[in-house]
């Protein structure tokens, strides 16, 4: 199959946006999938339902806020999965060292790279080097953008996580602990419009993380 599903859940659906990711996606017979949820159903619950309406093996993820640059992005997802047929996650940027609940607490063990456009300036997040053509190994990757074989995971997005925050790292770890291997590339070049900042809910969420996941803690690649 030469298609993929892409998945975004938005507060507000943007016809401009939808037509920026058709062109950078750029397969006509691509399956997307755009939510309108305004805080009604966690992005846990949104991306399990997408999974179950999806019609393609490879699930894409994506927040409602990036900036594509990589053009063609259909068979170039394709192929870093024909390439990799032990992965079941990919993202574009990740840690290969998690000791708690915040992924990006070992600094020299975060890997990826991932743009970013604060207060109208661009600039590369460079995690780590490019990894030319080959994925990096990680535990966990962080979820602006994922991508899924849905065929080969064995755990979908856990929902006792409510809200926007930690749908990735639980759907991650699971997976890595039964043997589904996680990894992130950087041959996706894009721009994230949103800086990520914690508050209360991320943090009422990364206690509960770590109290479901302390008996793993840390775990490394």
């Amino acid at each position: 199959m030469n298609t993929i599903t892409v998945v975004c859940s938005t507060r507000t659906i943007n016809l401009k946006y939808i037509d920026h990711v058709k062109k950078f996606f750029s397969h006509p017979k691509n399956q997307y999938i755009f939510i309108e949820n305004n805080g009604d159903k966690s992005l846990s619950k949104v991306y399990n339902e997408g999974i179950k309406d999806s019609v393609n093996d490879i699930v894409v993820f994506i927040h409602d806020d990036l900036e594509f640059e990589t053009k063609n992005l259909t068979p170039k997802i394709i192929k870093l999965f024909d390439r990799n047929p032990k992965y079941g996650i990919i993202g574009l940027a990740g840690s290969n060292n998690l000791i708690n609940g915040q992924w990006w607490s070992d600094r020299d063990s975060m890997q990826g790279q991932v743009g970013h456009i604060n207060n109208n300036k661009k600039y590369i997040s460079k995690y780590s080097p490019s990894f030319g053509e080959d994925l990096k190994e990680v535990i966990v990757i962080d979820g602006l953008f994922m991508m899924v074989h849905k065929k080969r995971i064995k755990y979908l997005f856990n929902e006792e996580f409510k809200g926007f925050h930690f749908y990735d790292l639980p759907i991650c770890i699971q997976n890595h602990i039964d043997g589904i291997k996680i990894g992130v590339t950087t041959k996706i070049k894009l721009y994230h419009l949103s800086i990520g900042e914690v508050n209360k809910k991320w943090v009422k969420n990364r206690l509960f993380f770590e109290a479901l996941y302390d008996k793993y803690l840390p775990l490394k690649v």
